[in-house]
């Protein structure tokens, strides 16, 4: 056994401060290292949100673009399921139909939940408003459709959607400089 008892404090006293330095800079690691690849996950959320955002303003463009029109277009895209405008609306809504199945299944950190499943959110909700006009031949049916379109109901869940996308930016520090300068480009 090897005999200790000639050990000054000061060697001790050093020993100890040591080894709290070290628990101390591997605990820092540790979260620098944890908040980093959550860093990493948010960024594969906002560029979903991109791609959802995307979506939204196809929508809202689309029905723009009907909402000027005259009666012999409009009577064409409500005949025509392969009208430019309906393949459109029938584009976006199985878009952002994959794009809420892949965040409400994608795995990530707790803390980026509630951001994540108010995007998903937003993407049903976009996918839904812009299917409601579905591939029928039948005027009554696409003008229906087209008549419950619901921009408003969008516009309400895009804000939850949003407020939770900059709440998870702003605590973890993600900026548009750091998202695009990753090589995100939408």
């Amino acid at each position: 056994m090897i005999d200790v008892s000639g050990v000054p404090a000061w060697a001790w006293a050093a020993g100890a401060v040591s080894a709290l330095m070290l628990v101390i800079a591997l605990t820092f690691a540790a979260w620098l290292t944890w908040r980093r690849a959550v860093r990493h996950h948010l960024v594969k959320v906002v560029g979903r949100w991109e791609g959802v955002v995307a979506s939204r303003r196809t929508l809202e463009a689309i029905i723009r673009h009907l909402a000027d029109e005259d009666d012999a277009r409009l009577t064409f895209f409500a005949k025509h399921p392969e009208s430019e405008d309906r393949r459109a609306l029938a584009e976006t809504a199985a878009r952002t139909a994959i794009a809420a199945e892949e965040l409400d299944t994608m795995p990530l950190p707790r803390s980026l939940w509630p951001a994540a499943e108010a995007l998903a959110d937003a993407a049903f909700v976009v996918g839904e408003e812009a299917g409601r006009v579905g591939e029928s031949g039948d005027t009554d049916t696409v003008f229906t459709g087209l008549a419950d379109i619901d921009l408003e109901r969008v516009e309400r869940v895009f804000e939850v959607a949003d407020a939770r996308v900059r709440e998870a930016c702003e605590r973890y520090d993600l900026d548009e400089a750091s998202v695009y300068g990753g090589g995100l480009y939408i």
